[in-house]
This record gives structure tokens, C-alpha cells and sequence, in this order.
């Protein structure tokens, strides 16, 4: 059903920008009698009338001056997001991230000519995601493909999925509400950095602990080293002291 409604949508606004944003045409008289031929004079005055109303006129304008602020529009053409998706899943054995979706829908698949900014921009986004994956299969980062969505193209906002597509929100894709994520994320963070002091605090007792006992075995031996060096030069005094008697003995019997 939404899909059906992308499809009605697109077909409106084709509709639109062929027979009502004419340049050409400056009064309304003129737009009415530019219409298509597979609509009747009732429908396209309905239509005229509906577009010509100032606050449709504004929200048109904001909605093409927010399309012109996109970075990075896809390459799929009249192909739906979930058959995208479907065919990736059918691929993969089933999974499917947005990391696949977005590296499927913003590579380009012909030669045509397109906006050269939003071509960088994709082809590089396209490039930092796969680098950050071979990375993470070299193991050289843990990230998941949501953190690297996320490195590549900044966090979620306004209820809005980015690269999976339309008729998709944060609350649906992760089954919580985007407050509850970004919680999630801080407290998994907070716990992360907590389990990685444990574990350096542990790392440096054990460290501490072997140095210890280094210590008190180079002790143990300095201990050993220095009774044998007394015993040996007590052993020495009773041999000198020894000779000495002996020979005040001889100069006594001699006297």
C-alpha cells in the first residue's frame, strides 16, 4: 500500500512539473487549458486549484529546497527500496543492513550524466563504508553496521532512517524511540569504557603482582649472595686467625 503511494506521488508530481511549472505559462487561464489528455476538465481544475493555493505553493517550495539540500540522492530509480531489500536478503541468506542498502542504492550502475558534487559525495561514503568493513574483518574495529552507518553519515534525526529508504522510521527499524537509542547508545558506551578501566586496573594489579614477586625473589637471592659472601669471609678471618696463633705459638716456643 505504500509503495502505492510512493508510485501515485511520483506520478502527481511528474504530472506537475510537465504541465503546471511551465515557465511559459503566467496566468491561470493558461494553466487550465494546458491540460493532459487523460484527465478531465474537472480533475484538472481540481488539481490547478489545489496547487495554486499559497500554503501548498510554500510547501512545495520548502520540500524542493530541502531535496536540494540532499547529499546524497540514490541511483535506484523506479525500483522500490523493498524490492532492494529483498533482493539483497535473498542474497545474503536472509540479512540485510542499512549498510547493504545503501551501498546497493548509491552505486552507480550506468554512465549517465549526474551531479558531480552528489557523485563525491556518494562514491565517498560508499568507500569509507567498505573500509571501515574490511577493517572490521581484518579485526582491527568491532564496529556494526549501524555504528558505521553512523561514523559515515552522522546519527539518525527527526524520526528519519537514513539509507534504508522511505516508509521507514527509527522507532519501526529499532523497535524503540530514538530518545531510547540514543540512551542505549550512552549507556553501552559509559559500560564499555567502565569494563575497559576493569580491565586495565586488573592488567596493572597483575602487573604489579609479578613485579612483586620479581622483587622479592631478586631479594631472596641478594639475601643468599650476601650470607655466602659472609660465611666466605668469616671463613677467611678463622684461617688468617688460625696461621697468626700458629705462628705466635713458634716464636714462643722459640723463645
Amino acid at each position: 500500500m505504500k509503495h502505492a503511494q510512493r508510485l501515485f506521488r511520483g506520478a502527481r508530481r511528474k504530472l506537475k512539473s510537465k504541465y503546471f511549472n511551465d515557465k511559459n505559462l503566467k496566468t491561470k487561464d493558461e494553466l487550465l487549458k494546458n491540460k493532459p489528455s487523460h484527465l478531465t476538465k474537472v480533475e484538472w481544475k481540481f488539481l490547478v486549484d489545489y496547487w495554486s493555493e499559497e500554503a501548498v505553493m510554500e510547501k512545495s517550495k520548502k520540500a524542493s529546497e530541502s531535496r536540494a539540500h540532499q547529499k546524497m540522492p540514490h541511483y535506484n530509480g523506479t525500483k522500490s527500496f523493498g524490492r532492494t531489500r529483498q533482493e539483497i536478503r535473498k542474497k545474503n541468506g536472509g540479512k540485510c543492513s542499512r549498510v547493504d542498502v545503501l551501498v546497493a542504492t548509491r552505486t552507480r550502475k550506468s554512465e549517465k550524466a549526474v551531479n558531480a558534487i552528489n557523485l563525491a559525495n556518494k562514491t565517498h561514503a560508499v568507500d569509507e563504508i567498505n573500509k571501515l568493513k574490511e577493517q572490521r574483518e581484518q579485526g582491527l574495529n568491532e564496529k556494526t553496521d549501524e555504528q558505521i552507518i553512523q561514523d559515515v553519515l552522522g546519527k539518525d534525526t527527526h524520526g528519519y532512517l537514513k539509507a534504508y529508504g522511505p516508509g521507514r522510521s527509527i522507532t519501526q527499524h529499532f523497535k524503540v524511540k530514538p530518545s531510547r537509542i540514543d540512551l542505549t547508545q550512552e549507556v553501552n558506551e559509559v559500560k564499555k569504557k567502565a569494563d575497559q578501566a576493569i580491565e586495565d586496573a586488573r592488567k596493572e594489579a597483575e602487573n604489579a603482582r609479578t613485579e612483586a614477586k620479581q622483587a622479592k625473589l631478586e631479594a631472596e637471592q641478594a639475601k643468599k649472595e650476601a650470607e655466602a659472601v659472609k660465611n666466605d669471609v668469616d671463613r677467611k678471618i678463622a684461617d688468617n686467625n688460625a696461621v697468626w696463633e700458629k705462628k705466635f705459638s713458634q716464636l714462643l716456643d722459640f723463645l
